[in-house]
């Protein structure tokens, strides 16, 4: 059972080990505990604490460092939260903008900001757009090119989120007439997934006069070349130089992104849970020791968790600002998409949350 002798040296062995990256010894930590006990009496302490595997000596003559098991503990039960500052919460607010736009051009400005506020590589999970419901479909003339006729065909999903293409006929139309075809078409697949668009439409052609059929066949093959299923996105990529010291662990790290299964399933095991999730070395799906996946799910608006954003770094990563800072803008994007609401609101919903030092568990 640990003590609170325990709780504070393992405490203090972490948060060395984070901001020096080196073993920590016995006598620094007592140094820098307060304990206000021998370097003897802590040098036993962390003896007990290696024998209960929360801690690991390298090599016989050097200090301590935490295994995964410690880095759990540490987590889990002593740390304390930092909270996001007031200019990282501005910088963040202002890349996420109002939740009028697609949300693939705020996770485009996102990820980058999460990259250099962390000091590591931002993973985005996005959005599967089988989940997302059609509100109204608008069919817009354009101008004729090279003879052949063109008409813009806008996908609008409940929450906002814009799907365009544009598809060619073989005869002119008038605005007037696609007016028409575009009211037709919403009340026949508002409230569908894309899924069920493509179904509907497919049924569509084998039913509907030529006119008509051939407009659908143009816009189901828009929407079959939509792709469906959520990508990865990575940013930050070059923080990993500055956060492995050793090159063959950078090596295993760019391999881990390139390869990409492995992190999909690790993002993917958030969709179903609340609040932040931390996976410590051997607890990701690639078993890799010295790396930590921490990341939350983000809600798009029709009441599950589409997507995913965190961050890939070392397991000495400063967990007390990472967590908020992971916590803070998954709310906002949220809120932003699930809502609608201004910036301002959105911040006022979600600040209190992380100042108050909760990480959403």
């Amino acid at each position: 059972m640990l003590t609170s002798r325990h709780h504070e040296i393992l405490k203090r062995v972490v948060q060395v080990h984070i901001e020096d990256g080196e073993p920590v010894g016995s006598k620094t930590v007592c140094e820098r505990s307060g304990l206000g006990v021998s370097s003897a009496t802590v040098r036993n302490a962390m003896m007990e604490l290696e024998e209960m595997g929360l801690l690991t000596q390298p090599h016989p003559s050097a200090g301590r460092v935490p295994t995964d098991l410690g880095l759990r503990y540490y987590v889990d039960s002593l740390l304390e939260l930092v909270s996001v500052s007031s200019e990282e919460q501005e910088r963040i607010l202002q890349a996420c903008g109002q939740g009028n736009e697609e949300l693939e051009s705020v996770l485009a400005r996102v990820s980058p900001l999460l990259a250099t506020l962390t000091g590591s590589a931002c993973l985005v999970r996005t959005p599967d757009l089988r989940h997302m419901l059609l509100r109204r479909v608008e069919l817009i003339k354009l101008a004729s090119r090279s003879g052949q006729e063109r008409v813009l065909a806008l996908l609008i999903s409940t929450t906002g989120q814009l799907r365009s293409r544009v598809i060619f006929l073989q005869s002119a139309l008038s605005q007037e007439k696609l007016n028409q075809f575009s009211l037709f078409l919403t009340r026949q697949l508002e409230g569908m997934t894309l899924l069920e668009v493509r179904e509907r439409l497919q049924r569509e052609l084998e039913q509907s006069e030529e006119e008509y059929r051939l407009l659908c066949s143009q816009l189901l093959a828009s929407v079959s070349g939509l792709s469906m299923g959520g990508d990865l996105i990575v940013n930050g990529r070059m923080n990993l130089f500055q956060s492995f010291a050793e090159l063959s662990r950078i090596r295993e790290m760019l391999a881990v992104l390139e390869e990409k299964k492995g992190l999909l399933a690790v993002l993917d095991r958030c969709l179903d849970l609340q609040g932040v999730r931390l996976f410590i070395g051997s607890e990701a799906e690639w078993n890799q020791r010295g790396c930590v996946v921490v990341a939350a799910p983000f809600q798009s608006g029709e009441g599950s968790y589409p997507g995913t954003l965190g961050v890939l770094g070392p397991t000495r990563m400063d967990y007390a600002h990472v967590i908020p800072l992971i916590g803070f803008t998954t709310q906002v994007l949220s809120t932003l998409f699930a809502e609608g609401v201004p910036t301002g609101a959105a911040q006022g919903m979600v600040v209190n949350r992380f100042d108050a030092g909760e990480d959403g568990e």
